[in-house]
């Protein structure tokens, strides 16, 4: 346990880790119980990471390596860390499939990036630290892939991904990971005008950037300190049963899967949710997203109706109780399943997209407040 007052540290992939599921949180960073175990997936990222780390190595050093070479670095990175605890939950896709598709990722990024010569490398695997308040109560780390100089005053933050998904544009400028990397980097580097994030998709050969503004980012530390509220609030970390479960390393001690009687929350259904659109599953490491599952149906419609009243929007519910919202300000409405009057029925996704909107400060401050309390809660 931390000291009275003083918070641990968190980072987003341990805020995502709660988001996910409690419980998996829990068993990680409360209790640190120990795991071997990796997914393939993990395992494939990792590899993928410490080739390019070592390309860029390189670069410092005077020299370019070539393509063969990077591959041979990633084979080898790949056989000498292999192990039997490596988990592969897809068993239709072999061993040799996983190795492969990395290194379709390092061809697409090098043909693409070569010669390598934007900017000036400021620091790889760089650890950047942060404080969300003034009290420095609230504190955040992480490590960046890649730090860039971009010019006087411009600084990029590149990130790899070997998802096998390629999201929006609109999901990359709401992501937390980076802009709150974003933060640290204004700290550590005071002459930090313009911070553009930039993310490569390595199995599409596409690079995604976004930037935030300073309003964006206050409010993105006002949504994080309510979660880290949260979190620390939480004496239950009840579990989630969800597909991510297959992943989690955690599966052979908890409730919901020895057989006891399950106590995780369920997930919100379309009877209650309104039926909204299935969503592609996502990759280990990619969930992002608000805890959905955890809120009940009550909840939820008062949380919805509360900010209604505050924004003006319209909500309607139909006769078999699923509610319906319609907001000027919600989204293209090409981008969403509902009337073409502009309602949309509620779902997972549209309530997340909610969310990340306060974020991305489309919303008042007396909106993104109450929104943030019922977080907290």
């Amino acid at each position: 346990m931390h000291k009275p007052g003083l918070l641990p540290v968190y980072s987003p992939s341990r805020i995502s880790t709660y988001e996910s599921c409690p419980r998996q949180y829990k068993y990680r960073y409360i209790d640190r119980i120990p795991r071997e175990e990796e997914s393939i997936e993990a395992f494939l990222g990792s590899r993928v990471h410490e080739a390019l780390d070592g390309l860029y190595r390189g670069l410092l050093l005077g020299r370019r390596p070539g393509l063969p070479e990077l591959l041979d670095t990633y084979r080898w990175q790949w056989g000498r860390h292999w192990h039997d605890r490596v988990r592969i939950v897809k068993q239709e896709y072999s061993i040799e499939h996983y190795r492969r598709f990395g290194e379709r990722c390092l061809e697409n990024y090098y043909q693409a990036h070569t010669p390598f010569d934007r900017g000036e490398i400021v620091g790889l695997e760089h650890r950047v630290t942060s404080s969300l308040d003034p009290d420095g109560r609230y504190r955040i780390q992480g490590y960046i892939d890649r730090l860039v100089r971009a010019g006087s005053g411009r600084y990029e933050i590149h990130d790899y991904k070997t998802s096998g998904r390629l999201p929006a544009q609109g999901e990359i400028d709401v992501d937390r990971q980076l802009a709150l990397y974003q933060l640290g980097v204004e700290r550590m580097w005071p002459d930090a005008e313009e911070v553009e994030l930039v993310w490569h998709f390595m199995a599409f050969g596409k690079e995604l950037r976004s930037r935030r503004t300073s309003e964006a980012l206050d409010r993105l530390k006002s949504t994080t300190i309510a979660l880290i509220d949260r979190i620390e609030a939480d004496t239950e970390f009840k579990p989630i049963k969800s597909s991510l479960c297959h992943w989690c390393a955690y599966q052979d001690i908890c409730p919901v899967w020895k057989g006891d009687r399950p106590v995780a929350t369920p997930a919100l259904s379309d009877k209650d949710l309104g039926g909204g659109r299935s969503q592609e599953t996502p990759a280990q490491d990619d969930h992002r997203g608000i805890d959905l599952r955890s809120v009940s149906r009550e909840a939820l419609r008062e949380a919805i109706l509360a900010a209604a009243e505050t924004e003006g929007a319209e909500i309607h519910f139909d006769e078999r109780g699923h509610l319906w919202l319609r907001m000027g300000q919600l989204a293209p409405q090409a981008s969403l399943d509902g009337k073409a009057d502009g309602w949309v029925q509620l779902s997972d996704e549209i309530l997340s997209l909610l969310f990340r909107q306060v974020e991305r400060a489309q919303w008042s401050a007396k909106f993104a407040e109450k929104l943030g309390r019922y977080l907290a809660s």
